[in-house]
This record gives structure tokens, C-alpha cells and sequence, in this order.
């Protein structure tokens, strides 16, 4: 009897040995360590991994914070540029309406000089008219003389009157003009500094990405994880487009400029050979 309880002992002993052996051997293998180290080591080999896996959470937490951060940063300046969007399209429109004001006033400019030039050469006719029947009032009533002297005074005024009133009206049209243009070269240097904001939006948002791409690869769980918002891609294409064709006008006005200048010189030079 006592036989078989020490066989069964031996066995038991025997079986938790070989338990042991085996924990023992996964331990060193998951540790990356030799299978016949002592338990010193092992130890020592749990304690390097515990405090490595502590350095991938602190650094995990570390690249979510600044994910985070990178996202609030998109979403501030996303909301700042909508406003800009908003502001530049209402000093666009405003800039638009006051040329197309101002051309109006032009155009109705014109048609008044026009007419008043037609009005003062008429004036001149019939001035031509009088001084020619100066010489047959010569001989008549000095009354008839006055009247008719007082109706030639009154021409020459209605006549200086019509001059003055153009004059003012091309001034005035001249100042519009000028006023128009400085609002158009205002907007035309908004829209340039949104498209560098536009440049700074999209690498932050590349940036960003990457960080979110990283980030998802160190954590098992990513439920937790915020995605980057997009972006309004219509809204900064549309602001490209706003400052390309910006640039292309002012090369264009350049191209206008260097070329009205040439001309000058082309006649100053002839002007001068004759």
C-alpha cells in the first residue's frame, strides 16, 4: 500500500515538474531569453518588460495629446479661414457692386459731357449768329441794344456754367475711379494671404494624418481615436482659384503698364527726330 501512495506521490511530483518546466520555458521564450537561465534573470527579464511596456503607454499618450492638439489646431483655423471665406466673398461683392456703380456713373459722365458739349457747341452757333447781327443792331433803338446785349450776357454765363458742371463731373468720376481701384487691390491682397493659409491648413492636415496613422498602429483599441475632420476641399479651391486669378490681373495690368510706357517712348523718340 505504502508503494503504490509513493508511486502516485512520484507521479504527481513528476507531472508538476514537467508543468513547471513548460511555464518556465513559454515565460523565456515571450522574455526572448535563454531557457536555461536562473530565476534572477527571468525576474529580471519581467521587470525590463513591464517597464518597457509602461514607456509604450507613456508614449502612446503622449503622440494622442498631440494628435489632439493637431486636430483642435485644424478646426481653429478651418473656422478662421470659413470667416475670412465669408469676409473676402462680402468685400468681394461690395468691390464689385461700387465698380459697377462707378462705371454707371461713368457712362452717365459721358452722356452728360456729351450733351453738354453738344449744348455748348450749339452755343457757339448762335453766338456766331449774334456777333453776326451786331453789325445790323448797330443802327437800331438803344433799348433794342441792351436787350439784346443782356441776352448774349446771359449765353456766355449758361455757356461758363455747363463748362464748370462737366468739369466737376469728370473730377468726381476720376475719384471713383481711383476709390474702385484701391478696394480691388485690397480684396486681390486678402485673397493672397488666404491662399497662404490654405498651404499651412493642408500640411497640418497632412501632418496630422500621419500622426493619427502612427498612433493606430501603437494602440489595440482604437475606438477612442478622433479622426481628422476634413477639410471643405470646394472652399479652398475656391480660394486658389481666387488668388490665381488675382495674380494673372496684376501680371496682366503689368503687361498693360510696361506696354503703354513703350509706346510713350516710341512717340517721344519720333517727336524728337522730327
Amino acid at each position: 500500500m505504502k508503494n503504490v501512495e509513493l508511486e502516485l506521490q512520484l507521479e504527481v511530483w513528476k507531472d508538476l515538474a514537467v508543468s513547471n518546466q513548460m511555464l518556465i520555458g513559454a515565460a523565456t521564450d515571450a522574455l526572448g531569453i535563454s531557457s536555461e537561465c536562473s530565476m534572477d534573470e527571468i525576474k529580471d527579464a519581467i521587470i525590463k518588460a513591464k517597464n518597457h511596456s509602461n514607456q509604450a503607454d507613456s508614449s502612446i499618450d503622449k503622440i494622442k495629446k498631440e494628435t489632439q492638439k493637431a486636430i483642435d489646431e485644424v478646426e481653429t483655423r478651418m473656422a478662421t479661414v470659413e470667416q475670412q471665406r465669408d469676409e473676402a466673398l462680402a468685400t468681394a461683392q461690395a468691390a464689385e457692386k461700387a465698380q459697377q456703380a462707378a462705371e454707371n456713373r461713368i457712362n452717365a459722365g459721358r452722356e452728360a459731357n456729351a450733351l453738354a458739349l453738344k449744348k455748348i457747341q450749339l452755343q457757339i452757333v448762335e453766338k456766331d449768329k449774334a456777333l453776326k447781327q451786331i453789325n445790323k443792331i448797330l443802327a437800331d433803338t438803344p433799348e433794342n441794344v441792351v436787350k439784346k446785349l443782356k441776352t448774349l450776357k446771359k449765353q456766355k454765363i449758361d455757356e461758363s456754367n455747363a463748362r464748370k458742371k462737366a468739369e466737376d463731373e469728370a473730377r468726381k468720376q476720376k475719384l471713383d475711379k481711383q476709390k474702385t481701384e484701391q478696394e480691388l487691390k485690397e480684396m486681390k491682397e486678402s485673397v493672397k494671404l488666404f491662399s497662404g493659409l490654405v498651404e499651412q491648413i493642408k500640411e497640418l492636415k497632412s501632418f496630422s494624418e500621419s500622426q493619427y496613422d502612427q498612433l493606430k498602429e501603437l494602440i489595440e483599441d482604437t475606438s477612442s481615436l478622433k479622426k481628422v475632420p476634413k477639410l471643405d476641399e470646394e472652399l479652398l479651391e475656391g480660394i486658389e482659384k481666387l488668388a490665381a486669378s488675382s495674380d494673372k490681373d496684376a501680371n496682366q495690368s503689368s503687361n498693360k503698364t510696361d506696354s503703354g510706357k513703350g509706346k510713350k517712348k516710341t512717340v517721344r523718340k519720333k517727336t524728337r527726330k522730327k
